[in-house]
């Protein structure tokens, strides 16, 4: 069985470098990350189309370069459409045979039966909308500029904008295999596991700081037992999420997400950052107390956007239910080599594209 410890999930040293020092420019209690900005700076360096090909102007990196840049960008609560722009909509372009080379921003909305698609990230801050419907048996896409579609904002928990996109007449539409938007269910699965442990890095990079730096009673926080266990908990969840996160972005880089225990990966690495994380956002608040919850303390930049992740491309509910089922089909003979070794499954990604269509993903 392939694992995390068998496929090497490092970057080079020095593009690790340049991320660190290009997401810390948009870091910090005096700035305020601007989207745009952050973009622009990523294109500047050449790493905003990490994965995309060379000969479509990509960089032609892969899984392990696009995780660093996530988790960076998470860790330091700098808010960018990398996910959706580089290893979303990009892919499902080149499976329509549409022109891919573009470096201007983009997010991806899965219609439903009316032709709106609800809860889509960056919606109305994105130069163009990749939008997926269904049609028949399979699906048709369209890359359709923002100003052409009707956008509705909502304000969501933080600072990345989420809203309602209906697409209208006129719009000219290319076929698109099923299998290709199954495969974007998988990846954007996974961008948002390992945003969350970014997010988690932070957060514990937040406790140390604050716990070290603060006093009470004459005593630094971090002296007090209490305090500690707190912070440890946080560092032990964001370990065990990050070990269940690697075994899934060790089968995106061998399979690309497309071998036999994919699904059940990401569905894992999923639930146990969903657990993860509802420990690291309780504990790190506590730590920081009052101030943490202040609009003009940092906290918020990696809490909430790791909240919001955390129920995109299918809720806590939603996987967890879905190991669930894979479970009771095993049976009690089952269960254990399912733990141990992992099950072949195969309707995760078609179960959400069918709740998408009925408009409830639980």
């Amino acid at each position: 069985m392939t694992t995390a410890t068998t496929v090497d999930l490092s970057v080079d040293e020095d593009l690790q470098a340049m991320l660190s020092d290009v997401v810390s420019g948009f870091s910090g209690p005096d700035v305020r990350p601007d989207a745009d900005a952050v973009w622009s700076t990523l294109r500047e360096v050449g790493v905003a189309r990490l994965t995309a090909p060379e000969d479509a102007g990509g960089s032609g990196a892969g899984w392990a370069e696009a995780a660093a840049l996530l988790r960076t960008a998470a860790a330091a609560g700098v808010a960018v459409p990398y996910a959706e722009t580089d290893l979303l909509a990009g892919p499902l372009r080149r499976a329509a045979g549409i022109d891919d080379s573009s470096d201007s921003t983009a997010t991806v909305a899965l219609l439903d039966s009316s032709g709106t698609a609800h809860g889509v990230p960056w919606a109305g801050a994105t130069a163009t909308v990749v939008c997926v419907r269904p049609a028949g048996d399979t699906h048709e896409l369209a890359d359709v500029p923002t100003d052409r579609l009707t956008i509705t904002t909502i304000e969501g928990i933080s600072a990345v904008p989420t809203g309602s996109v209906t697409v209208g007449e006129g719009i000219s539409w290319s076929p698109v295999p099923t299998a290709a938007v199954e495969a974007y269910v998988l990846r954007g699965a996974l961008a948002r596991a390992l945003q969350c442990v970014g997010a988690m890095d932070g957060m514990l990079a937040s406790a140390i700081e604050h716990t070290t730096a603060r006093s009470q009673f004459g005593r630094a926080l971090a002296k007090f037992q209490s305090v500690q266990n707190l912070v440890v908990d946080i560092a032990a969840e964001s370990v065990l999420a990050r070990a269940a996160v690697d075994t899934a972005l060790a089968d995106a880089l061998t399979d690309d997400l497309d071998g036999e225990l994919s699904q059940f990966r990401v569905a894992v690495a999923r639930s146990v950052v969903s657990q993860a994380l509802a420990v690291a956002v309780r504990n790190v608040h506590q730590v920081h107390g009052a101030i943490g919850t202040t609009h003009e303390h940092t906290l918020h930049r990696v809490t909430l956007p790791a909240l919001q992740w955390r129920g995109e491309f299918g809720s806590p509910a939603f996987w967890e239910g879905f190991l669930s089922r894979a479970a009771i089909v095993g049976g009690m003979d089952g269960a254990w080599p399912m733990v141990a070794e992992g099950a072949r499954v195969e309707d995760a990604a078609s179960r959400y594209l069918d709740a998408v269509i009925a408009r409830s993903v639980s």
